[in-house]
């Protein structure tokens, strides 16, 4: 693998932090659990414990519906922006980790994107609903449906890439 691809990933599990802070975490469980992060190494390797792959897409799934409720703080908020920072520098060194790349640059990388990311889809969701009047909660489920897309993409990658690395 390319530098290059392993920061990839770290920006695109930052862009999926950004917009629903514990997608990336549902991600990397499954790529734990599939055996596509086996060699996180350090504080890191919390990722690869039985439960965290559970864990991690209850959360995902909570939050899936915390973000139609309208007490729900707004994502570019400090303390939201913050987590979906951490989520996402987390993520980014995980991945980096587990590819034998930079976990400093892919924390930067993912930690950078997922503050791009939030603002970007705050901004893109307020612009959708000006223009079209639709209900908030209508374009945060289109919203939810382009995160999974992503995820789901970024997993089946991911999953292909340690294949070939283990072959």
């Amino acid at each position: 693998m390319r530098n290059s691809d392993a920061y990839a990933a770290a920006a695109a599990l930052g862009v999926l932090a950004g917009m629903r802070s514990m997608a990336a975490p549902a991600v990397l469980g499954r790529l734990s659990r599939n055996g596509s992060l086996a060699a996180v190494k350090g504080p890191l390797t919390v990722i690869t414990k039985p439960g965290f792959a559970g864990a991690a897409m209850l959360l995902s799934l909570g939050e899936l519906v915390a973000d139609k409720l309208p007490i729900t703080p707004n994502r570019t908020a400090a303390g939201p922006l913050l987590g979906r920072a951490l989520m996402g520098g987390l993520s980014g060194a995980a991945v980096c980790s587990s590819k034998r790349r930079s976990v400093p640059i892919g924390a930067f990388i993912g930690a950078a994107a997922a503050i791009a990311a939030a603002y970007g889809a705050y901004e893109l969701r307020k612009a959708i609903g000006q223009k079209t009047r639709l209900p908030d909660a209508v374009i945060g489920i289109a919203e939810d449906v382009m995160v999974g897309s992503l995820g789901a993409a970024l997993l089946s990658r991911l999953t292909d890439d340690a294949e070939l690395l283990a072959s």
